[in-house]
């Protein structure tokens, strides 16, 4: 599949799942959350407290920041990823993550959803995280850059947002490129 074709189907697959259920409530921050774009591989692991595969469920809670973008309200989600192993740092098995998105929902093509990505689809990923300050929430280092979704026990690169040397990678071909930075 050539350019936006593929990034498209792979947001198409990110917000199938978009399901408004609440989740175990927790004090949800009011700022936005910033993404700032890694300049290659090494600095994303290296700006990584945690690399860790598991799954993201669809039970998320949401808080609207009195913040607009054209096309819709800023809003805070967190949403919780169950970890069955970490690549790099320790942690529980349940990591709440918290993203900024946008609703109502854009359409995938919408360029505001390269910096507000609003919560993750239900799907196996290999996910770069950091802590938020002052919270015990985390969040998606990098924005697209630091989600790689797992398909048929490959890796899943976002075309223009990931690394293309994570693409297509089996979970230990992944693991093993992660340790060598």
């Amino acid at each position: 599949m050539k350019g936006w074709s593929k990034f498209f189907i792979c947001l198409c697959l990110l917000f199938a799942f978009h399901l408004p259920v609440q989740a175990q409530h927790v004090a949800i921050p009011k700022q936005v959350v910033n993404i700032k774009r890694a300049a290659n591989l090494k600095d994303l692991v290296s700006s990584s407290t945690l690399i860790a595969y598991g799954w993201f469920d669809t039970s998320f809670q949401k808080q609207p920041l009195n913040k607009s973008v054209q096309g819709g309200q800023l809003v805070n989600f967190v949403q919780n990823f169950h970890v069955d192993k970490y690549v790099k740092g320790t942690g529980g098995k349940i990591i709440t993550v918290l993203s900024t998105g946008i609703e109502p929902l854009p359409d995938p093509l919408n360029p505001n959803n390269k910096v507000y990505p609003g919560p993750m689809a239900e799907g196996r990923y290999f996910c770069f995280l950091k802590p938020v300050p002052g919270t015990k929430l985390y969040t998606i280092v990098g924005g697209w850059q630091g989600v790689y979704p797992v398909y048929e026990g490959k890796t899943i690169s976002l075309e223009e947002e990931g690394f293309p040397e994570l693409n297509q990678l089996t979970l230990r071909q992944f693991e093993a490129k992660i340790k060598s930075y």
